[in-house]
């Protein structure tokens, strides 16, 4: 594989997981406003940017580094616990009126998801049920 290939793959694999983030963000608020007003929506653009950070780092940053897609889905998911809790911790602080209905509850499904759709990125998964070669 050369360098050029690895990257736009990478490229297109942060491309994906974007507007996957993207797309889940934009169901979620609906009921995130419902349940929450502003607030609501505040905390799902939160959870969307900390759990999105972390998994383009690990496409653009971490597989090409690592050759072993498990040590890099070790690393990465290192990585995204580590920015959810720091970041979960610095929004605690400086917005304590952020709470379950407002922000938890978005996280965790953004946790959740991103994670899925990570893994099957990384594994090759291009459609339900196909694995790609290599």
């Amino acid at each position: 594989m050369t360098s050029s290939t690895s990257t736009r793959t990478a490229l297109q694999n942060c491309g994906v997981f974007t507007g996957s983030v993207l797309a889940l963000g934009a169901l979620l608020a609906g009921p995130a406003y419902w349940l929450a007003s502003v607030r609501g929506l505040e905390g799902v653009a939160y959870s969307a940017l900390l759990c999105w950070l972390p998994g383009c780092v690990m496409f653009l940053g971490i597989v090409g580094l690592v050759e072993n897609k498990g040590f890099a889905f070790l690393i990465g998911t290192g990585l995204r616990m580590m920015t959810v809790l720091l970041g979960t911790m610095v929004i605690h602080q400086t917005r304590a009126d952020l709470g379950l209905r407002e922000f938890f509850s978005w996280l965790i499904v953004f946790y959740s998801v991103t994670l899925l759709v990570e893994t099957l990125l990384l594994v090759g998964v291009r459609s339900f049920g196909c694995r790609t070669a290599g």
